[in-house]
């Protein structure tokens, strides 16, 4: 039974069933939201913002992603099981060289 709470998709569930007991439990006891009429508006070091749209820039995007899934492909075949389990690298390592060829070629079309 202790062996079962070892297991990190079991370990995951507790603990998000645990953070949704406790945002339901802060929302019915915590104060309760109040219409005021500056509490929405747009405010920054003291003074009004007008709030105007800025386009967001998503140049080194791809670079970051490009290097998540190096960083997690890494960890994973770090820790993967030897013998049979070990084809599941190798199909990891294949699938890691095609994101990493595409984010490469196509990744700043995007921009």
């Amino acid at each position: 039974m202790v062996e079962t709470f070892l297991y990190p998709i079991v370990t995951f569930l507790i603990f998000l069933t645990l953070v949704c007991l406790l945002y339901i439990l802060a929302g019915k006891f915590g104060p309760k939201f109040k219409e005021a009429k500056y509490k929405l508006k747009s405010y920054a070091c003291g003074e009004d913002s007008p709030g105007e749209n800025k386009p967001q820039s998503y140049g080194l995007f791809h670079v970051a992603f490009f290097f998540t899934i190096l960083h997690v492909g890494a960890l994973l075949i770090a820790t993967a099981p030897r013998g049979l389990g070990a084809l599941l690298g190798i199909v990891l390592i294949g699938s890691m060289g095609i994101t990493a060829l595409a984010l490469y070629v196509g990744g700043d079309k995007h921009v």
